[in-house]
Order: structure tokens, then C-alpha cells, then sequence
């Protein structure tokens, strides 16, 4: 219902937006030359994008700025001072593809109280929209029945993603935390990249969140907070998870038993500690990772010939443990869930990307660094659920399966190891198994429970909904019982 009410807010005040008020802050910073407006503006969920155009030369621009909805007034100057000094870092450091920025300004200069980023239009089209001319698909979804050497496009692609993960492995730090500028008057156009530090808060999707559904993610990482350690970063992630599970009500339990998410976070929380966890690493190395990309595939614009021409949205990048830059999960094409399923598929491209990372390192004669660190990785689970564990929002929601046969008792395990049916079959005997030792968690899933029929029955009301979102129809405590089978 809060988000229902907060996109039509949103709606309603894109609509509003005044796009010749665009076009004269645009000009204002080209010399008053006159522009249009050459496309539909463009939003996602923290962003709208408008896109205009001057005349005499032919300069094309985007124009950013944060949607106040989905953005709190607090973090937006925070966000947007990120998002410049990683862009003017990386430019001057790596030869990663970024749009060249003109301008910019903060909520206490820009237009409406917002602050925005102006940058160069580039033309290209997402990794998600790439097509095979000859087989006319998603060229990562041809790639699992093609031989890759014999797709030149593909290999090319591949090549290009090893190069841009080998440039962010160079960029180490002292800390975890984000890139910020040494004051808010410091130029970020021209700014020496030795001033550039890790200054600001590990900010994420999921901090920017929880502080607009007020659940005060900021006592977990506040503002200007940088940490020394890996364990102290992991720690704060898995608290940003549990602040999520302990003060929503809505925790789709149409979808899912409670027993089962509590079930999932349980073992999650022990598989960092006990097993992703690196403490020789715990100090460092720390390096830069793009904080959207290895998700999502719309940050990567690539032209003709598949070459990448620009990786945009660095407004969530952040420094984090090399063990947190991972392989992207869309080398399979699918969500996190279905890489967890098909986990042989995903490693199949996890080495033909390593394949290209061992390559270009020795063609340039660089250490084997990332090679070294993602060799292993091609045939364990720790991309994805690294992933998982940046994205605390959904750390319960599809890694119960994984542990439900990880640590299965022998006397619930089926015949069958392996295949969706049995992993069905299995979750709930094992999480009734987990919830019935612990009176404590008991109460914990009853409280929630009661919270999500509450928050089922004003939806019912504020919908006017005959057929309203119910709770997961098996009785809670009933797992061992054959006739849920």
C-alpha cells in the first residue's frame, strides 16, 4: 500500500515536470545556446533521465537527477557526490567506458531542491537488449547451446567484461566505505584523483530503501561511517537483513513460510561466518566494485559490433572486500534464484569469463590477481550467494533450498539429492525440524505472521480486493506430516 502510494506520488510528479525548465539549466551551462528535448525522458526507481539536444555543433546531454520519493532528502546530496567523484576516479585512472560529465549541482543549487549530474548522451543499447543477428535471441541465452569460440560477438563481449573486472581489481583502498570529494566546494570536474578518498558510508539499494520505509538502516551504517575490517562491513549487511525481517510487516508470506525465511537467514548468517568469510583477508585487500553491475544488466551500454561504449549509474558504488567482486549473475541471463538452480550453467560461464581474465593478464603482463581469485569460483556457489549478501533485501528469499540440502538431517533426506521437486519437498521438513528446537523463534514467526495478516487485511480494505493475498496455506508446524507431500 506505502509503495502503491508512493509511485503514484512519483507518477505524479514526473508528469509535472516542466521540460522547458530542463532545457534552460541545460543551456545555462553551454552558453545560453538554445536545446530540445530529442527523446522521452526515461526513470527508473531512485532516477529520471531527460535528454536534450543542441543544435550548432550537435551535442547531445543527459540530465540526472534523484526522484524524492524513493530517495530521502537526506541521502540525496550523499548519493550524488558519490556518483561524481567515482566517475571523475575511475575516468582518470582506468579507460573503463564512462559518459564524460558537464555539469553538476547539489539540492541547495539545483532545480526544484534536487541536486543533478549532466553528462554526455551515449548512444547504445543494454546487455539485456543484445541480439544475435543470426539466431535472433539474447546472445547469453544462445551461448548455452552454441560453442562460444565460434561466436565471435560473444567472445568479444566476454573479453570486454574481463577487461573492465581486471581495471576495478586494480583499484584497492584502505577502506570499506564510498568515494567522496576532500569538501562539497571542491571542483569534482577537475579534482585531483589523489584528493578523491573513501570518505562516505558503504551506501547501497537497500540502505536508500529502508530509510524511505523508515526502518533506520542509518544506525546501521551511518553517514561517513568507513570500516577497517570485512567482518565489520559482512556484519553491518547481515544486520541491514535482519533490521528488514524484524520491522516489516509485509514479508510475503503468500509466497513463502515464515519458517522458511527464518530458516533461510539462520543459515546464511552461519555459511559467512563460518565459511565466506576470509580472515586472512579481513584487512584487505578492499576494492572498487560498481555496486549495480553485477545484477543488473541495463548498466552496460554496448554499439555496433557489441562494442561496450559506456557503463553507467555509478550512484551506488562502493569499496568492499575483493571477495564481493564477483562474476555478474546475469552471465546465465536469470535472477538470482535461478542461478542458484542451475548453478552448473552459470559456472560453464563463469570460466569461459576467467578463461578471458587469464588471457588479458598475461598479454599485459599483470600478475594473475583475478584469475587467481575466480578460478575457484567456477565450480562453487559463491558468486551468487556473494550477491546475495550485498543484497540484504533478498538474502532470505531463495537461498533456503541451497541450505535445506546442505545441512539436511540424514533421516529427512529423500532418495532424490537434487532437482526442484525434491528441494520442495525437503525445505519444509527441515525448517519445521529447525523451528521446533527453538520456542523463541516460534514466537518470533507467530508475531510475524499475525503482523502479515494485518497488513493482508488493510490491503484487502484499501484495495477493495474479492480475493486478497492470503498466508502460505500449510499449517506452520505441520512440515512432518506426509499429507502436506
Amino acid at each position: 500500500m506505502k509503495i502503491d502510494g508512493l509511485l503514484k506520488e512519483r507518477d505524479g510528479w514526473l508528469e509535472a515536470l516542466d521540460e522547458s525548465e530542463i532545457c534552460r539549466l541545460a543551456s545555462s551551462f553551454r552558453h545560453g545556446d538554445q536545446c530540445a528535448i530529442f527523446q522521452p525522458r526515461k526513470h527508473g526507481a531512485f532516477n529520471v533521465c531527460f535528454f536534450v539536444k543542441f543544435g550548432s555543433p550537435l551535442e547531445r546531454w543527459v540530465l540526472r537527477a534523484p526522484i524524492p520519493m524513493t530517495v530521502s532528502k537526506a541521502l540525496l546530496d550523499e548519493k550524488t557526490e558519490i556518483e561524481l567523484a567515482t566517475i571523475r576516479y575511475v575516468s582518470a585512472t582506468t579507460t573503463i567506458p564512462i559518459p564524460k560529465v558537464h555539469a553538476y549541482g547539489y539540492s541547495d543549487t539545483g532545480s526544484n531542491g534536487l541536486p543533478f549530474i549532466i553528462m554526455d548522451y551515449v548512444e547504445g543499447c543494454s546487455s539485456k537488449d543484445l541480439r544475435d543477428p543470426k539466431y535472433g535471441m539474447n546472445w547469453m541465452l544462445v551461448t548455452s547451446f552454441v560453442d562460444k569460440l565460434e561466436m565471435r560477438e560473444a567472445k568479444h563481449v566476454y573479453q570486454q567484461l574481463a577487461d573492465v573486472y581486471l581495471q576495478l581489481r586494480q583499484l584497492e583502498f584502505p577502506r570499506i566505505g564510498a568515494l567522496g570529494l576532500p569538501s562539497r566546494e571542491t571542483p569534482a570536474l577537475s579534482c585531483d584523483p589523489e584528493d578523491i578518498r573513501v570518505c562516505n558510508r558503504p551506501l547501497s539499494i537497500d540502505i536508500v530503501s529502508q530509510e524511505v520505509d523508515g526502518l533506520e538502516p542509518s544506525a546501521i551504517f551511518p553517514p561517513k561511517t568507513t570500516l577497517p575490517t570485512a567482518k565489520e562491513f559482512v556484519d553491518g549487511l547481515l544486520r541491514l537483513a535482519d533490521n528488514k525481517l524484524e520491522k516489516e510487516h509485509d514479508q510475503e508470506l503468500d509466497l513463502r513460510r515464515c519458517a522458511e525465511t527464518l530458516y533461510a537467514a539462520h543459515h546464511f548468517k552461519q555459511f559467512v561466518h563460518e565459511e565466506w568469510l576470509d580472515q586472512s583477508a579481513n584487512k584487505g585487500p578492499f576494492v572498487l566494485a560498481h555496486g549495480d553491475m553485477d545484477n543488473i544488466m541495463s548498466n552496460l551500454l554496448f554499439g555496433k559490433d557489441y562494442n561496450l561504449v559506456a557503463i553507467i549509474d555509478w550512484d551506488f558504488s562502493r569499496i568492499v572486500p575483493a571477495r564481493l567482486l564477483v562474476p555478474p549473475i546475469w552471465l546465465y541471463g536469470s535472477q538470482l534464484a535461478g542461478v542458484l538452480l542451475h548453478q552448473k550453467d552459470y559456472n560453464q560461464r563463469v570460466g569461459r569469463l576467467c578463461a578471458e581474465i587469464q588471457r588479458r593478464e598475461e598479454a599485459l603482463d599483470l600478475p594473475p590477481l583475478l584469475s587467481s581469485e575466480w578460478v575457484p569460483l567456477e565450480t562453487c556457489a559463491t558468486p551468487p550467494l556473494s550477491s546475495h549478501l550485498t543484497i540484504p533485501r533478498k538474502s532470505t528469499r531463495c537461498t533456503g533450498t541451497l541450505f535445506s540440502k546442505k545441512w539436511c538431517p540424514s533421516q529427512l533426506r529423500t532418495p532424490t539429492t537434487h532437482g526442484s521437486r525434491d528441494m520442495k519437498k525437503r525445505l519444509p521438513r527441515v525448517s519445521g525440524r529447525f523451528m521446533e528446537a527453538s520456542p523463541e523463534l516460534q514466537s518470533f514467526s507467530e508475531r510475524k505472521t499475525r503482523e502479515q495478516m494485518e497488513f493482508f487485511e488493510a490491503e484487502k480494505g484499501y484495495y477493495g480486493d474479492e480475493s486478497p493475498r492470503r498466508i502460505c496455506p500449510v499449517p506452520p508446524f505441520a512440515y512432518l506430516d506426509e499429507k502436506y507431500y
